[in-house]
């Protein structure tokens, strides 16, 4: 991986957020997978936040740890798997905080919340994207990750439009909605408010070779592989608890986890062995 110098290493006192928010993952993801009716949601709800909790545990919480203890050390790529642990995490404790229906984790679900929304503006606020920039090789599959990324907030925008403008038209509840028995779908909210104009945000930037799209770019897909893979593991909760699950919807998302980590390896090789000026 490669490390910075004295001079160009980033600030790295927002890491120290790691420590909190380990302990607090091991908690709220342990606490799903092991405490039996810790969940008052409706069954389909349940399954898939104990299907969540279950990566959450086994895979997000080692990579946070690991990239954490990496980027202490001066791996830039592990600090931008790092961001990207942090957007999962602010992602999945806004709906655990806003959507789980009230049980004895409720303050573990809101200190994940914060503690990973200051991380991930800390992070970005003290790295240095034009040294970031400048770490990247011109081999990086820049115009592919871009279009990749632009690609994937269409499609999305797409798919939960399709979903939502039928149901105000006609005056229904949509179907996702009704599935998980909460007043609203908080996917739709967070990725058309947030998680899409981010992506393609980000494909514009990386496209014009800015410092802040090379940074992004990272974090964002090592977001989407450690979402798709939490997906995954929710299709595969929900079949073998007997919930209807499409077969078209399994394809894609293995689909997806297939390109979205293949594009982050190639992507992250794209930085330069070492970058010493200290």
């Amino acid at each position: 991986m490669q490390r910075f110098g004295k001079e160009t290493r980033p600030a790295n006192g927002w890491l120290w957020l790691t420590f909190p928010l380990a302990m607090l993952l091991a908690v709220a993801s342990g606490g799903g997978v092991f405490i039996r009716g810790l969940y008052r949601d409706v069954p389909y709800f349940v399954t898939q936040a104990v299907a969540q909790d279950l990566v959450s545990l086994t895979i997000v919480l080692p990579v946070l740890i690991i990239t954490a203890v990496l980027s202490f050390r001066g791996s830039l790529s592990a600090r931008l798997v790092w961001l990207g642990v942090q957007i999962y995490l602010v992602y999945t404790y806004a709906i655990a905080a806003f959507e789980v229906r009230f049980n004895p984790l409720f303050l573990v679900y809101m200190a994940l919340l914060g503690c990973s929304l200051y991380a991930l503006i800390g992070g970005l606020a003290t790295t240095n994207f034009p040294e970031i920039k400048a770490c990247f090789e011109e081999k990086t599959p820049v115009k592919t990750v871009s279009i990749f990324l632009a690609a994937m907030a269409l499609l999305f925008y797409f798919l939960w439009l399709s979903e939502i403008v039928p149901a105000l038209v006609s005056g229904n509840i949509p179907p996702s909605v009704l599935d998980n028995g909460t007043p609203t779908n908080a996917v739709h909210v967070l990725d058309m408010a947030w998680i899409l104009p981010a992506l393609g945000l980000t494909a514009v930037s990386l496209w014009r070779k800015q410092g802040l799209g090379y940074t992004l770019a990272g974090a964002l897909l090592a977001y989407v592989v450690l979402l798709v893979l939490a997906i995954i593991s929710m299709v595969v909760f929900l079949i073998r608890d007997g919930h209807p699950v499409s077969v078209p919807q399994i394809i894609i998302f293995g689909i997806l986890f297939a390109v979205t980590l293949g594009l982050l390896i190639w992507y992250l090789k794209g930085l330069k062995p070492r970058l010493d000026r200290g």
